[in-house]
């Protein structure tokens, strides 16, 4: 079970959902997503099967994946046949199932249980890869909830064949916001109303972000002053012939739909408001299930513990962003960081708050860095920027504010103790330093090796030799 130990197990969960984001939601694509997870956990795992919940309360099996291939669920099991803590705690359940052992790992969405991975190994789990479990399930249950959002929208698909332009608008817009105004211009062209506006609502349920909204015979345009979003219980407007259409998923409220006659001044068609009341439901199963698409698509570029980007993502970036130097004929900057000390943190206080430390040295990261900055967790302890537009006196003053604010900003401990964070910082700029990535990177890497042996806690930009010591703690 070693195997496990140093395994990304946010990523493998990642990489599972990514084989559910398909317009199949039938058993296929769950044997995929446990083949991933097969792979993913490096031959610890001998079998994986993955279960929904019904509306019964009950786990149903959807696949069942093992070395000799997979098959189509059948299993079900009822939530009170399970251990209390996993159903109502949501904890990952581990026991032995014969000369086997079965993890049990909740899927979680919203405080609810949606769904259960069972992995079964020849050796038991020990309480460290346990714990990480979560990581793994927070990135897999994306995916499941979309695939729960999709069967939905089948299991209401008679609605939308009432509909069908409207229908085919839905399921051709690319993106939230394409589908919000493909919705709006159809209420409008093909149902009639003089208008459709719709408010969009932050993560917060309660705020409006934005407000969209079609006219007859003016095309759709983004309103520069949002309205407030009024009591949606009472439907119909007092001083408009219009109606408020809430956009719920559940219980959660994604945004809302104002459509009215404003030029008009006719009263409102029945048959053509029980129709966009029964599409509203689906577009906003729609307008979720795009935002989650958008949620996992991010969260496999960035890092699990730190959120900076991924080396995968970041490397792709850099060589547009170097493209893109050369056609504007400046300079951009590659800033390689790496904490001091950082082995000695870990064996003193735990790798627990070693993390802590990481996420911190990230959270101060993005304090110092501009809009259009590339952080990236390398690995490790190892951090590196690209900055586009940077100079050698920039890059100075860069490397110095990351080295005094990262350790400004000590991680505390219980008992008033406190951690502080040193670094070294080795600085390059392309094309000045290396006319090619492998070049460019290398000289930030010598720059690195350059501050480190120096004494820590300082910077260096190549070629031009290390600065003082910039933290108390390493002068002298």
């Amino acid at each position: 079970m070693k195997r496990l130990s140093k395994v990304d197990l946010g990523r493998i969960g990642t990489d599972a959902a990514l084989r559910l984001c398909v317009p199949d939601t039938s058993y296929r694509i769950f044997q995929a997503a446990g083949h991933a997870i097969l792979k993913g956990m490096a031959g610890a795992v001998e079998q994986v099967r993955i279960y929904l919940k019904n509306a019964e309360d009950v786990l149903c099996e959807e696949a069942l994946v093992d070395r000799q291939g997979g098959m189509e669920g059948s299993d079900l099991i009822p939530l009170y046949q399970l251990n209390q803590d996993l159903v109502g705690k949501h904890l990952v359940w581990q026991h032995t199932l014969g000369a086997q052992y079965e993890v049990l790992v909740p899927l979680v969405a919203q405080g609810e249980l949606v769904g259960l991975v069972a992995l079964v190994s020849f050796q038991s789990f020990p309480d460290p890869v346990l714990e990480r479990l979560s990581q793994f399930a927070q990135g897999l249950v994306v995916g499941v909830v979309l695939v729960l959002r999709s069967r939905e929208a089948e299991r209401s698909e008679s609605l939308l064949r009432a509909a069908t332009t409207t229908a085919r608008a839905l399921q051709s817009a690319s993106g939230a916001e394409a589908l919000l105004g493909n919705f709006a211009v159809m209420a409008v062209e093909e149902m009639g109303f003089d208008r459709a506006t719709f408010l969009v609502l932050a993560e917060d349920g309660a705020t409006v972000r934005k407000a969209i909204c079609a006219r007859a015979g003016s095309g759709l345009i983004e309103l520069s002053t949002i309205p407030e979003l009024p009591d949606l219980e009472k439907a119909v407007d007092d001083h408009l012939p219009g109606l408020w259409i809430p956009m719920r998923v559940g219980s959660r409220l994604l945004g809302a739909l104002f459509v009215d006659n404003l030029y008009s001044v006719e009263p409102l068609p029945d048959d053509a408001v029980q129709v966009l009341s029964d599409l509203s439901g689906q577009a906003a199963l729609a307008l979720e299930n795009s935002r989650l698409i958008e949620r996992l698509r991010e969260a496999a570029l960035r890092d699990d513990l730190t959120g900076l980007y991924r080396p995968n993502y970041f490397n792709e970036r850099a060589s547009e962003e170097l493209a893109n130097c050369l056609r504007r004929g400046d300079s951009t900057g590659l800033l390689m960081l790496d904490l001091d000390r950082f082995k000695e943190i870990n064996d003193t206080w735990g790798h627990p708050v070693g993390d802590q430390v990481l996420v911190r040295v990230a959270e101060r990261m993005r304090t110092c860095l501009r809009v259009g900055d590339i952080a990236c967790r390398k690995g490790g302890d190892e951090f590196i920027i690209l900055v586009p537009g940077l100079n050698a006196e920039r890059g100075r003053r860069l490397a110095e504010r990351l080295l005094e604010d990262v350790w400004s900003h000590p991680v505390e401990l219980s008992g008033g103790r406190a951690i502080r964070i040193s670094l070294s910082v080795g600085v390059a700029l392309f094309p000045d330093h290396g006319d090619n990535w492998m070049d460019f990177w290398q000289h930030a890497d010598d720059a690195l090796y350059q501050a480190k042996t120096a004494g820590r806690g300082r910077y260096s930009l190549w070629n031009e030799g290390v600065s003082d010591a910039i933290v108390p703690a390493v002068k002298g």
